[in-house]
C-alpha cells in the first residue's frame, strides 16, 4: 500500500511539472502563436515516426516535452 501511494505521488509531480512546462510556452515575451503551432507540427511527425501504437499517454508525453524543449526521458 506504501509503494501505490508513493507511485501516485510520484506521477502527480510529474504530470504538474509537464503541466508548468507547457504553460510556460504561453507567458508573454514567449514564442509566437504561429512558431508554436510549427513546433507543434513538427512534434507531432516525431511522434508519429517514434510509433508508440496504442500507448496513447507516453506520445502525448512526448509530444508536450517536445514542444518544450524538455529532454525524452525514456519514452
Amino acid at each position: 500500500m506504501k509503494a501505490i501511494t508513493i507511485l501516485g505521488v510520484v506521477g502527480l509531480v510529474g504530470v504538474v511539472a509537464l503541466g508548468a512546462a507547457a504553460q510556460s510556452l504561453d507567458r508573454p515575451g514567449g514564442i509566437s502563436g504561429s512558431e508554436q503551432t510549427a513546433k507543434e507540427v513538427e512534434c507531432n511527425a516525431q511522434a508519429n515516426a517514434q510509433g508508440f501504437g496504442i500507448h496513447e499517454y507516453k506520445r502525448h508525453r512526448f509530444v508536450i516535452r517536445c514542444i518544450a524543449d524538455l529532454p525524452q526521458l525514456g519514452s
